[in-house]
């Protein structure tokens, strides 16, 4: 019986990984208005199912609390924002644990950065699971995701020290599987990256954004390029598929933004789910306090196929 059960769960796995990923565009998204002067360079986005509580983190401190969000036009009414409080952070994502109650979140600052924690998003009850120093000018941890058991996944923006290279076509993500041990094992995986040879600077080693889980093992990987020369965005959306034997990722593509999506695609930054069966992804963007043809409070839905 024991070894007719866990074929069954093999089974069943096999079917779940074999699954496609994709998303569609279905015409909704908005450019939402400052509600607030200090709403602005929005880099983290968890919507938490159990309150229905959206929370919008800048990376210059803010954090935003909304409520009974039930179309991202509601996002415009100022009723909605219940909770704007400063913090000693300059954010770049923010997920919730649920089931135990714990904020995670990464924090960038000029020379420093670093994934921290704590039942609010305080500096009085943060603890600090990781913290380095910047690997390359404004690239530093960007992208976290939690899976449904817990498991903590952490993206660097374009590579950890010494792999922030062009010619460097994969970096490493990491996986605690137990982000809240008192001395929590890290798991590595290779992720091949998207360089931007057509961009200048600091943007030709491309960056990651966010990443969200899908499930217990997949994600998705949201990577975006800036190209100066032509003032526009090129974004990708990747689930990512972990192959436990050789520890690497193999990312297929979900959503191309400059293809499938109509209008002019800016500096996304944000993403989470807005519902627990993972059916439909909010993207937001950030406007770098700054407004442009690319640089708004962008928001963007996408829903699964």
């Amino acid at each position: 019986m024991r070894l007719l059960y866990l074929l069954v769960c093999l089974s069943l796995t096999c079917s779940i990984q074999a699954q496609k990923v994709q998303f569609v565009f279905e015409g909704d998204s908005i450019t939402m208005p400052l509600v607030r002067d200090s709403l602005r360079g929005i880099s983290g986005l968890e919507i938490v199912s159990t309150t229905g509580e959206w929370h919008l983190v800048s990376d210059r401190g803010w954090h935003y609390t909304f409520s009974a969000i039930k179309t991202i036009r509601d996002l415009s009414d100022g009723s909605h924002l219940i909770k704007a409080k400063k913090t000693p952070y300059w954010f770049e994502s923010v997920r919730f644990n649920a089931q135990t109650g714990t904020y995670f979140w990464t924090d960038e600052h000029e020379y420093v950065t670093s994934v921290q924690y704590g039942k609010t998003i305080r500096d009085s009850a943060a603890q600090v699971l990781l913290k380095i120093p910047l690997p390359g000018p404004n690239k530093g941890l960007e992208g976290l995701a939690l899976t449904p058991l817990g498991a903590l996944w952490v993206a660097p923006e374009a590579g950890w020290e010494g792999e922030t290279h062009m010619s460097q076509d994969t970096i490493t993500f990491f996986r605690y599987p137990n982000p809240l041990a008192s001395d929590p094992v890290v798991e590595r995986y290779a992720y091949p990256i998207d360089r931007c040879p057509f961009a200048q600077g600091e943007e030709r080693i491309g960056g990651i954004s966010e990443i969200i889980a899908v499930d217990e093992t997949r994600l998705l990987v949201l990577e975006r390029c800036y190209d100066a020369a032509q003032k526009r965005v090129t974004a990708n959306l990747y689930l990512a598929t972990p192959d436990q034997s050789t520890h690497t990722l193999r990312k297929e593509l979900a959503f191309d933004f400059n293809r499938q999506f109509p209008g002019t695609v800016c500096n996304l930054e944000a993403m989470a789910w807005a519902d627990e069966q993972h059916q439909t992804l909010v993207v937001m963007a950030d406007d770098n306090f700054r407004v442009n043809k690319t640089l708004r409070n962008q928001v963007i839905v996408l829903k699964r196929r």
